[in-house]
């Protein structure tokens, strides 16, 4: 637990991490009935649904002309209220070593809170 997690009261944490899509692609449906926050490459998109959500995914990681490697990283978590909510990132190299590269990539896609 890191000292953020501490100080906003979240629990039963649970961090996931796996080569490929197929760990955010589980993790989108697994919550399909929430609303997400998604920031691409250059825009950011807030008040999906799952559904949608999927839908830019494919769009946004088929669009570059890079071969990447990728690397999905979920963070599963209760809030305060009792809410369960996620954070993924999903993490693209273009290259074989784990140095930087201008290239790399990033997408972020984070659960909303419900207004019930």
């Amino acid at each position: 637990m890191s000292l953020t997690d501490l100080i906003k009261r979240r629990k039963n944490i649970v961090y996931q991490k796996s080569e490929g899509l197929n760990l955010a692609i589980y993790s989108i449906n697994e919550f399909k009935d929430r609303r997400f926050t998604f920031r691409g490459f250059k825009n950011k998109y807030s008040g999906i649904n799952g559904e949608e959500l999927l839908n830019l995914l494919e769009k946004e990681t088929g669009s570059t002309l890079i071969v990447y490697r990728y690397t999905t990283k979920v963070k599963k978590y209760t809030d305060r209220k009792g809410v369960s909510q996620m954070q993924i990132r999903i993490i693209g190299k273009a290259s074989m070593m784990s140095r930087y590269n201008p290239f790399d990539m990033e997408l972020n896609i984070t659960t909303e809170m419900s207004m019930k």
